[in-house]
């Protein structure tokens, strides 16, 4: 429901936008791992390998790449609904986490099922609780609160991606919150931004803010709105498409939309 009536509506991408995804997931595999000895970096590489390889394998695997689940995010989360691929991801969680933590064990000498179900189960337990905004993140928000109206578009599971917004406590600073498993439909398609354009039907305009160059910015421009990439490193480079502006630290933003006139 629309509250603000501002004719802006900022459109932010979740994980590794507003919040820290990636960093949390590698952060408590070194965590779960540590007593091992073994080299953090390598296992980490190994470790990414294994989830991926067992993951593309899974019969849902279809579904979540279409709405954005991604390998690590089945390691830890939960994905409740009636979607028959969600239950079906459901039911193979337990042997597909068990066997992408044996396998980048093995790997580096740890070759035992109970060690591997061990570090399963304690990872899930640890990565389920860590919904961290990045610092600046709250500042940011309240600040643009005041010139307009922010929502939320997220790829992924909807009780997951519903649970990080809830437990990150950011939800209070947005008008809307789309996720992609709700309508079946991810970014880039223009059509879940499309859902997003339906809540907030006084705007004149709307602008995408998010991290991936493939999924936000990309959707934007399919979308036929301006975007804001945030750039953290990490992004592959060879995605052809170009945003409006781009920032380095979430502090930037304000900035940087000022710069476009927006």
């Amino acid at each position: 429901m629309e509250r603000s009536g501002h004719e802006t509506v900022l459109i932010f991408d979740l994980d590794d936008t507003l919040i820290l995804q990636d960093r949390m997931t590698d952060e408590t595999v070194r965590y779960c791992t540590a007593f091992l000895g073994v080299d953090d970096i390598a296992f980490g590489k190994t470790f990414r390998e294994t989830c991926q390889e067992e993951f593309e394998l899974l019969p849902s695997y279809d579904y979540c790449a279409q709405v954005g689940i991604s390998a690590q995010e089945a390691l830890w989360g939960d994905f409740g609904g009636l979607h028959p691929a969600l239950s079906q991801l459901r039911r193979s969680l337990q042997s597909y986490r068990l066997k992408a933590w044996l396998g980048a064990l093995k790997v580096h000498g740890f070759p035992e099922p109970e060690l591997a179900r061990s570090i399963s189960d304690d990872f899930a337990d640890l990565r389920g609780r860590r919904y961290y905004p990045f610092p600046e993140v709250r500042g940011v928000l309240e600040r643009l609160s005041k010139h307009y109206s922010l929502a939320i578009l997220t790829n992924g599971a909807p009780e997951l991606q519903w649970s990080k917004v809830h437990k990150s406590g950011l939800e209070s600073f947005f008008e809307s919150v789309t996720v992609s498993g709700d309508s079946s439909i991810g970014k880039p398609r223009k059509e879940i931004f499309e859902v997003v354009f339906a809540k907030h039907t006084s705007a004149k305009k709307f602008v995408m803010i998010g991290n991936s160059l493939g999924s936000d910015i990309q959707g934007a421009r399919n979308a036929g709105i301006p975007c804001i990439w945030y750039e953290q490193g990490d992004e592959p480079k060879n995605v052809p498409v170009q945003p409006d502006a781009v920032i380095r630290n979430f502090g930037e933003l304000p900035d940087a939309l000022q710069r476009l006139g927006l």
